[in-house]
């Protein structure tokens, strides 16, 4: 390891990590190099132990990016299996591959993988997961080899292009040490990071295409080496610079940038005090304390000497559980029965509402209506009159005109009476007087 410091491993439950391992001295043992029909014999080697590794530990696996010298694999542990299932994972594959470079006459090594442990990230949220998703899902296009992941043999890359189909069934290799008794096919469940899942809430769709987005982001034109030459690599070679490049790989990630500035440094407090606190508790256990719980999150105090650990502390974010599938799942189903609860009560209140709008619209009429009667009834003269008067009716008056006897010698007389229209014409009574 070059003496450099090994740091107590820092599990925190139900959070994503990626995990990266090199092969010995940096050689292809992981490139195309053995072929295959359907599958590229590498690449399902490496898929069939990680359904192994899945099947003996229930960790969750994300993706697999197997890259020449090294793979790229995204797991969740549900508890501290994580440790448990990249042994499994690594013996596995390491036993396959030396048998199946002897199958194609090469050399097979004394060990696949280089002597440095598993590196470990915890991914903390879901922009860290989308970030290394993806950075891992180019390494091929990054290195020249192809243009697009896709390109490569089908088992060098088994990224979120399956989390639609829940994973796949690998079958499986033959003649490279599986026994008679390792099953036929085994299922190699790929399904989402629970961070991911949690931000996209449950949509597949539009985690898949956001994360598409963000490869065709990172596909930038150049001339690429070809996924032929990719195959006709030789399980020896090696990379023509010197040497890998060394530099700080950081334990945890979070979203890049300032928007994870804040959560960035909450974490790295964590992990500081956390490796202190175990440093003091190694001390101690070496002193003989036997019966002291180890720090929270502590990997090696927990699986390997089987003792307690110590509670998280409030708002921990690295040394706390995170939430599992299934509590998203049922955060989820709360969320949607809510927003169905919200839903009916906006209809409900749309209802009301439309109702109002109906009676405050009979209203206007009814309103406009009467104002219409009462402009009507302005332009109609009324003649204020007594009640109780009641007219008084005048009946006309006849008289019989008797035969008149004219005296001789007396004086004639003349009877004024009022004119009546007589007849259709208006022509004269025949007794009007002469005018």
């Amino acid at each position: 390891m070059g003496g450099a410091a090994v740091h107590p491993r820092l599990v925190t439950e139900h959070a994503c990590v990626a995990l990266t391992r090199r092969t010995s001295f940096r050689k292809a043992f992981l490139a195309p190099w053995a072929g295959g029909a359907a599958w590229d014999a590498v690449g399902q080697v490496f898929a069939y132990a990680a359904g192994l590794a899945q099947r003996a530990t229930g960790v969750e696996v994300h993706q697999i990016v197997l890259a020449v010298t090294h793979h790229h694999t995204s797991m969740t542990p549900r508890g501290h299996e994580l440790a448990e299932a990249t042994r499994v994972l690594h013996r596995t594959t390491s036993r396959a591959l030396k048998r199946l470079l002897l199958a194609h006459r090469y050399e097979a090594p004394e060990a696949v993988w280089d002597s440095r442990s598993t590196h470990w990230t915890t991914l903390v949220d879901a922009g860290a997961v989308a970030s290394r998703l993806v950075y891992d899902d180019v390494n091929a296009v990054a290195a020249g080899w192809v243009a697009h992941p896709l390109d490569v043999a089908f088992g060098q890359h088994l990224g979120f292009e399956h989390w639609k189909a829940g994973g796949l069934v690998v079958p499986r290799p033959e003649g490279v040490g599986f026994g008679a008794k390792a099953p036929k096919e085994i299922e190699l469940r790929l399904t989402p990071p629970i961070a991911l899942w949690r931000q996209f809430e449950g949509d597949l769709d539009a985690m898949v295409a956001f994360l598409e987005e963000l490869r065709s982001a990172r596909l930038v034109p150049r001339s690429v080496r070809g996924a032929a030459a990719m195959a006709g690599l030789h399980p020896w070679d090696e990379p023509s610079s010197s040497s890998e490049e060394q530099g700080l790989v950081p334990s945890f990630a979070v979203t890049p940038g300032e928007a994870g500035r804040a959560l960035r440094i909450q974490c790295a407090g964590e992990v500081r005090g956390h490796r202190k606190a175990h440093r003091l508790r190694i001390e101690a256990w070496k002193g003989g304390d036997r019966t002291s719980p180890f720090p929270a999150g502590s990997l090696w105090g927990h699986v390997f000497l089987g003792m307690e650990l110590e509670a998280p502390v409030a708002g921990a974010v690295l040394t706390a559980p995170h939430i599992s599938r299934e509590e998203a799942e049922a955060e989820l189903v709360e969320k949607q029965l809510m927003r169905a609860r919200f839903e009916e009560e906006r209809r409900a209140r749309t209802l009301l509402r439309e109702e109002r709008r109906e009676r405050a619209r009979r209203l206007l009429e009814d309103d406009a209506l009467e104002q219409t009667f009462e402009e009507e009834m302005r332009r109609i003269r009324v003649v204020r009159e007594d009640p109780l008067h009641v007219p008084k009716v005048v009946d006309p008056v006849r008289r019989e005109v008797k035969e008149r006897v004219r005296t001789e010698g007396a004086p004639r007389v003349i009877v004024l009476r009022s004119r009546v229209v007589m007849g259709r014409l208006g022509g004269r009574g025949s007794n009007d007087p002469p005018e």
